[in-house]
């Protein structure tokens, strides 16, 4: 099989991002790395940054199995990394990032240097302020190529997804909005596995939502959607197309976020199948698409002063390549899932809880994760996830926070496979500085049924770009933004949430 190798400061920070953006669209052959697994989750979820903050980091990382085998040899890691969770709305230009990748390179084994962990990044152009614009999303994430397998660079593959457009907004009246979107999106896959899958793909959509706004608080929307995807290796992959339609109701106030819409999918897909006939067993064309009803229900909740409860539930119809970018959207995002890479359209169904609770120097996290992946095509893909997360962060002095965490996951799969992964890490962060951190880390990683366990120690430096300028000292209190559409999203997804 082929592989593929794959303030006055203000000013100066927003042209920083802006390079970054453009960086960010650049094609990478890259993959994911053991210390990432958890970092969307433990990141994010500290105590450790406020508001926007983007910060670079280096250091070294030692393993003592790096091979995630039993009896496995260890190796040091140095890094050098971006990390961020930013965003600005401008007269001309908006932007969000969130990131946590960076470039690391094995000392001894034979891994090569290679960056691994996740970016997203959205900027939108306005060439007319409040009608036309054009908007640019760049989203870079890894998946799982044998979900049974522990997770390595040798059993992992990267995902570039670019997409860009042109979006027109209308409001024909004060409370009622029309937004018409179309976008180009190109789907890039690389690995440096021998297992490598390739899901290179061309995709073209079109959406148009109105919605209309009964108060500052309350609102209706109905969507609809076409999205053609168009494979490179249309041998390994089939082509198809996704008609779909979704109606909502959103409810957003200072301490309340709701959104519960509904619907129908209907997929375009006609692969290969045996059926039997009159003269013994034949390969005929055969629609093998996963149609039918699509749901969402969200729901944020401010419980008290220093608490937020958030609760999910959906099944909707996706691939491999959008699935990140909905995860991204969550309400208040804990933990995410290892994905499998395939092309093919599969039915996600999910409930997922968090509930986070910040004070003045401490905060605790929990969150839960409930996943069941149905696929056509491939029913042996079938896979169901359980995954639970906590976390507690203090803030011992002014300069020092620690953090501890722990996950547990759980898979079963459709061929009677199951496997269970539990994952530690506790931290300390020194600010040295006020823009020069240091972070001292220890994380364990054990995985059965395959017997091994992995250990890692290790040092990093940051410098803050920007310095996690004051945000709420509320979890979660902001409000989601009214119902729109993200280019190269399913329409009716939740629009991105306030980095």
């Amino acid at each position: 099989m082929n592989r593929r190798r794959g303030t006055g400061p203000l000013a100066r920070d927003h042209r920083l991002i802006g390079f970054l953006l453009a960086l960010a669209a650049l094609p990478a052959a890259a993959q994911i790395g053991p210390l990432t697994n958890q970092n969307l989750f433990f990141d994010q979820a500290s105590n450790a940054h406020q508001g926007n903050y983007l910060e670079a980091d280096t250091g070294l990382i030692y393993s003592d199995n790096v091979t995630r085998v039993r009896n496995g040899s260890g190796d040091t890691l140095a890094l050098l990394g971006l990390v961020g969770n930013a965003s600005r709305d401008g007269p001309r230009v908006d932007y969000r990032l969130a990131s946590d990748l960076a470039l690391v390179k094995y000392l001894r084994s034979n891994y090569q240097t290679q960056p691994f962990g996740y970016l997203d990044g959205t900027g939108d152009f306005w060439i007319v302020p409040g009608f036309f614009s054009w908007t640019g999303r760049e989203t870079y994430t890894q998946t799982v190529i044998d979900a049974f397998a522990p997770v390595t660079p040798d059993n992992l593959e990267s995902l570039n997804y670019a997409t860009t457009g042109p979006r027109f907004t209308l409001r024909p009246t004060l409370r009622t909005t029309l937004t018409l979107d179309g976008t180009y999106s190109y789907v890039n896959s690389s690995s440096k596995s021998p297992r490598y899958v390739n899901i290179d793909n061309h995709r073209y959509a079109g959406d148009v939502t109105l919605s209309h706004a009964f108060s500052n608080t309350s609102s209706v929307y109905i969507t609809g959607s076409h999205e053609k995807v168009e494979f490179t290796d249309q041998v390994s992959n089939t082509n198809f197309r996704q008609d779909q339609g979704l109606a909502g109701f959103k409810v957003a106030n200072a301490r309340t976020v709701l959104d519960v819409s509904g619907g129908y999918t209907k997929l375009h897909e006609v692969a290969l199948g045996t059926v039997q006939t009159i003269r013994g067993p034949r390969q005929l064309p055969q629609s093998q698409a996963p149609s039918g009803a699509i749901w969402r229900a969200e729901l944020s909740r401010q419980t008290s002063p220093s608490s937020r409860l958030s609760l999910h539930a959906l099944k909707q119809v996706t691939d491999a390549a959008n699935l990140f970018r909905l995860n991204l959207e969550q309400p208040v995002p804990s933990s995410v899932a290892d994905r499998l890479t395939t092309g093919d359209p599969f039915t996600d169904r999910e409930l997922g809880a968090s509930w986070r609770f910040a004070a003045a120097r401490t905060s605790f996290t929990l969150g839960y994760l409930d996943i069941r992946e149905r696929y056509k095509i491939h029913p042996t893909s079938d896979r169901n996830v359980k995954d639970a997360s906590a976390l507690l962060g203090r803030q011992l002095s002014p300069v020092l926070n620690w953090d501890i965490g722990a996950e547990f996951e759980r898979q079963d799969f459709a061929f009677g496979g199951r496997s269970n992964t539990v994952n530690a890490i506790t931290s300390l962060r020194w600010q040295i500085a006020r823009q020069l951190g240091l972070r001292f880390l220890y994380a364990h990683s054990a995985l059965t049924p395959h017997g091994y366990a992995e250990n890692q120690v290790g040092v990093t430096a940051s410098y803050a770009f920007l310095e996690g300028t004051a945000g709420s000292t509320q979890p979660g209190v902001q409000p989601a933004a009214p119902p729109s559409l993200t280019p190269g999203m399913p329409p009716g997804s939740p629009p991105p949430r306030p980095l």
